[in-house]
């Protein structure tokens, strides 16, 4: 990648959201140690320094001739949005619009579909996503969203079979239950784990609510050969202790329910579980089966019984069986690095 042009990231959140981080953050860091320049990664913050600081960025950007702008899933039509807007319309010509999520679904996409059809080049994490924005704008592209540059792999298995779950149960918002992960747990995973009386133990990474953690712990009340692990009070804003936590999973779990917002979806966690040699089982949904091969580096599944039929083939499977379902994982990570991300970004821009 010598032709790296100047980057100018805005963002729709902090580093909180995993969208920030992977499509955003952390290409501005991959880049600028390969290219220390005037890369710029932004969010709003509610501040007067904050509103300095974008004006600063936003004239930077405007003036560098062939710098690059890319405005990351922002979807608000507040100042930061419509000060965006006036931005891609004069100068049009470097622009990327990336989105990794169907926010059209669960709000007003008014501002989601100008962006899309007024950039020179829309970024997408699926084909559902690339389907929806081709309506607005020829020139789409799908970069999957990354996985980091990371040394933890699945070396050894556990006594007791290990299922770990990395997500977000929800803020409870009755608008995103058809599509939640807290839905997707109790309708596909749970009633599969309740159903299998050998030794587990579960890992829930991220269920933030507190009612969440208390309805869970109830489902599994009584359940006996059964432990259930919740850790609280995470650090998320840089998150590269997570794969240390997923290569001791000896199952990584992803269920879905098959809903539009979700077909969307990039397979993230299935990537990320992928990328420690963990295998997969997860709901063949969305983007999933692009990484999740049936029967090689994982399970594929839309309904409890199939989560449960691939717990238990893990479970009953010897170590020579297991690991060689554990190095399948890690055969085409390439396809999903960082490194593979930042190429297909500046290639875009390349070739305008």
């Amino acid at each position: 990648m010598n032709d790296i042009p100047n980057i100018y990231w805005f963002a729709s959140n902090g580093l909180q959201g995993p969208s920030t981080r992977y499509r955003a953050f952390y290409p501005y860091k991959y880049l600028s140690n390969l290219k220390p320049s005037i890369h710029t990664f932004f969010y709003p913050k509610r501040s007067f320094r904050s509103l300095i600081r974008f004006m600063f960025y936003f004239l930077r950007a405007l003036f560098d001739k062939n710098g690059l702008i890319v405005i990351q899933k922002v979807c608000s039509n507040k100042y930061y949005a419509k000060s965006l807007k006036i931005l891609i319309r004069l100068k049009r010509k470097n622009t990327v619009y990336d989105i990794d999520d169907a926010e059209y679904i669960r709000g007003d996409s008014s501002t989601l579909n100008y962006f899309i059809k007024n950039v020179k080049t829309v970024t997408v994490g699926s084909e559902a996503l690339k389907k929806y924005s081709q309506r607005f704008n020829a020139n789409v592209n799908i970069l999957t969203s990354p996985i980091i540059s990371h040394h933890n792999n699945k070396n050894t298995r556990n006594k007791i079979t290990t299922i770990g779950w990395v997500g977000d149960t929800g803020d409870g918002d009755p608008l995103n239950h058809p599509f939640s992960h807290k839905r997707s747990l109790f309708e596909y995973l749970f009633p599969a784990i309740k159903n299998i009386n050998k030794p587990i133990k579960l890992i829930l990474i991220g269920v933030k609510n507190k009612e969440d953690r208390k309805e869970i712990k109830n489902y599994f009340e009584g359940k006996i050969n059964f432990e259930l692990v919740i850790p609280e009070s995470l650090e998320w804003e840089i998150d590269d202790w997570l794969y240390s936590d997923i290569s001791n999973f000896d199952i990584g779990v992803s269920p879905m329910v098959n809903h539009p917002f979700n077909e969307a979806k990039s397979a993230f966690k299935a990537k990320q579980y992928l990328s420690c040699g963990v295998p997969v089982i997860a709901s063949d949904v969305g983007d999933t089966n692009k990484f999740v091969t049936h029967g090689y580096n994982g399970y594929l599944s839309n309904n409890w019984e199939g989560f449960e039929e691939g717990i238990r083939s893990i479970i009953k499977m010897t170590d020579e069986e297991y690991f060689t379902l554990s190095r399948n994982c890690k055969i085409e990570q390439n396809k999903f690095s960082l490194k593979s991300y930042c190429e297909g970004l500046i290639n875009i821009h390349l070739r305008k």
